[in-house]
């Protein structure tokens, strides 16, 4: 009888051997699998424990300490997957699993699974889920809800912005009850502060209402898409922003020609409208009145008397609160907001600005192609902002309110003590969010130069922060 030996290395033709036959390498079998074979989404798989054996043809078995273990699962996605052990030529595979849970990251977790895992690929089109929110491990709420996309240019980038409504009215992790919500992607945001820093700031300047807001992770349909935050939507309500119910609640909108109803005015500028609702509520009377009454404003700018205290711009805008929002968007240097207007009915009463909302490109970031942080010696008027600071900084009066008000204001260390204390708590998910979205060197629209890390890109707008108080300082004392 022949016996021909091959071992998996072994590429020659098997030879006939001759004489006395001696023990050969044939193959490696695992006697021992992992401690672990199943993982939480986002964590890196640890084989600890594995134990590998070589197989000789006298049936021998010897221990292989030098062997490695390769894995191609997609960590962020639920599933199972294969990893391949290879020792002397010879390989091996097992089955690694990642379910539901996510990795632990010191913040509260968003798990939503849609009916039949439909993906969201619309901002119009509400999906029916379910939504459970977590953390350590205890489940916060269950929710059943529609969830949709939302947004504009944010709607464009792979880490996606949603919009919730809830089936029945809940208190999302002490926010208060509603049925409406926003989940904040803040994609461009390499540092993830900049929405919670500017709502921060809106609160300690005492603005009329400010979305309340959450850091969590959020879990789609068993995918771990990143960092969000979970935030009231604005809206006309009791608790959130305290109009009439046929108050106005509109916004200056660069986008309005997707939405329904809309009107332009001669400054080239377009609203759209949140409250009455433009699809169900907004009648042509409201519409027209709200238009013409923008026509007049903006009439009355252009005038000569337009700072006339009875007669000018004061008798349909409310000043302290224009005054308020300058002030506000020129200390995080916002120089692409969303503009809210509201207005409590069709007699009377004034324009007021807010709530605050978009802070994308803040804090130095936004068409600049220098070194950063970029210099800190700009305002954030008519031209950035597409208002009519412009015209209303032609009015001594105004001029004074804004001494008047930054001279009141002390935020510089509260706002910096956020900053530090956020960083913080989100240690963790911030780096899981940029292992997930591998951003940091690159260029995304229009952002800043990268700089290369998130502690970089941290310390980068602080100093601006910095900059930026003390050269407005040196402005508004001008006044």
């Amino acid at each position: 009888m022949s016996l021909f030996l091959l071992s998996c290395g072994d590429e020659k033709e098997p030879v006939e051997p001759v004489g006395p036959v001696e023990s050969v390498f044939l193959n490696i079998e695992i006697t021992k699998l992992p401690d672990k074979t199943s993982f939480r989404l986002g964590e890196e798989p640890d084989f600890t424990g594995l134990e590998i054996a070589e197989v000789y043809t006298d049936g021998t078995e010897k221990p292989n300490t030098s062997f490695k273990v390769g894995w191609s699962a997609d960590i962020f996605k639920k599933g199972t997957a294969k990893a391949t052990v290879s020792a002397r030529g010879c390989e091996l595979t097992f089955d690694i699993s990642f379910d539901g849970d996510l990795v632990d990251t010191g913040i509260p977790v968003v798990y939503i699974n849609t009916e039949n895992e439909e993906a969201i690929t619309s901002k119009d089109i509400y999906v029916k889920g379910k939504m459970v929110i977590k953390e350590d491990g205890k489940v916060l709420s269950e929710n059943s809800l529609r969830i949709r996309g939302r947004g504009d240019s944010t709607w464009t980038y792979p880490k996606k912005p949603y919009k919730l409504k809830l089936d029945d009215k809940a208190d999302i992790m002490g926010m208060g009850n509603d049925k409406d919500w926003a989940l904040l992607a803040n994609y461009c945001d390499k540092t993830l502060l900049r929405t919670g820093i500017a709502f921060k700031l809106s609160k300690l300047m005492n603005f009329p209402w400010t979305s309340d807001d959450r850091f969590v992770e959020l879990v789609l349909n068993g995918e771990y898409l990143g960092n969000y935050q979970l935030t009231e939507h604005i809206k006309q309500d009791d608790n959130r922003v305290n109009i009439p119910k046929t108050g106005f609640l509109f916004e200056r909108n660069g986008y309005y020609l997707e939405e329904q109803r809309y009107f332009v005015t001669p400054r080239g500028l377009g609203y759209t409208f949140k409250n009455p609702d433009p699809k169900d509520e907004l009648t042509d009377e409201q519409l027209n009145y709200i238009k013409n009454y923008m026509y007049e404003f903006e009439a009355v700018l252009e005038s000569s008397t337009f700072n006339d205290p009875v007669t000018g711009y004061q008798r349909y805008i409310d000043m302290e609160s224009l005054v308020l929002w300058f002030v506000f968007q020129n200390i995080l240097a916002n120089i692409d907001t969303n503009i809210y207007l509201t207005k409590d009915d069709m007699g009377d009463s004034k324009l007021y600005m807010g709530p605050v909302w978009d802070f994308e490109f803040s804090l130095g970031i936004g068409w600049y192609e220098g070194p950063r942080p970029k210099p800190a010696n700009y305002y954030v008027s008519n031209e950035s902002s597409k208002f009519y600071f412009d015209r209303l900084l032609e009015d001594p009066a105004f001029k004074t309110k804004i001494k008047e008000l930054w001279n009141r204001l002390n935020v510089t260390d509260e706002i910096l003590k956020y900053m530090d204390d956020t960083v913080e708590l989100l240690e963790k998910s911030q780096a899981l969010n940029f292992k997930r979205w591998d951003i940091m060197n690159t260029r995304i629209s229009a952002g800043g130069v990268p700089m290369g890390s998130y502690e970089k890109e941290v310390e980068c707008d602080r100093q601006f922060f910095i900059s930026h108080m003390n050269w407005l300082n040196e402005e508004f004392s001008r006044y």
